[in-house]
């Protein structure tokens, strides 16, 4: 063999080793080992706005990710996350950050539940729970979608 074919073969397979070390070591948030679990959020009386609710384990936590489609630009929509059931009802046990009704989005992280008590990722998908979204800060009380999480979902 040639010197310069030897130091080609020596190119290549150093080029290689390195190509692949670069790509096992990309931090993407796209990290397909991330926990996560998704929930459906149902429509409730018409409104036309339902989506679903992720849920990814996080360093620091619960990262709650709510897409919803059939929001309206200047609309806010707030969030929480209840006690029991859906069918059952129940005390707010996690505020979650208002829907913003432009995107349809909204994410929280979360550590805690109101109270103070630290919840786990674990803790949360298998809670004892539902997502209510809200028509607006001033309409509490009217509820545009609804989900079972948790040991409730389907």
């Amino acid at each position: 063999m040639k010197a310069n074919q030897i130091f080609s073969l020596k190119t290549a397979f150093f080029m290689a080793a390195f190509l692949f070390l670069l790509l096992a070591c990309n931090n993407d948030d796209d990290d397909p080992q991330v926990e996560s679990k998704e929930y459906t959020i149902h429509e409730i009386g018409g409104s036309g706005i339902s989506g679903v609710a992720l849920f990814e384990k996080t360093d620091g936590g619960t990262r709650i990710t709510v897409e919803l489609d059939g929001t309206s630009d200047g609309d806010t929509h707030p969030m929480h996350i209840h006690q029991n059931s859906a069918s059952e009802g129940g005390p707010i046990a996690i505020s979650l950050t208002a829907v913003n009704g432009a995107t349809g989005m909204s994410v929280t992280q979360v550590t805690e539940t109101d109270s103070g008590d630290p919840i786990t990722y674990e803790e949360l998908i298998e809670y004892d729970g539902y997502i209510n979204v809200h028509l607006s800060p001033t309409s509490l009380a009217t509820i545009v979608a609804q989900g079972d999480i948790g040991q409730n979902a389907p």
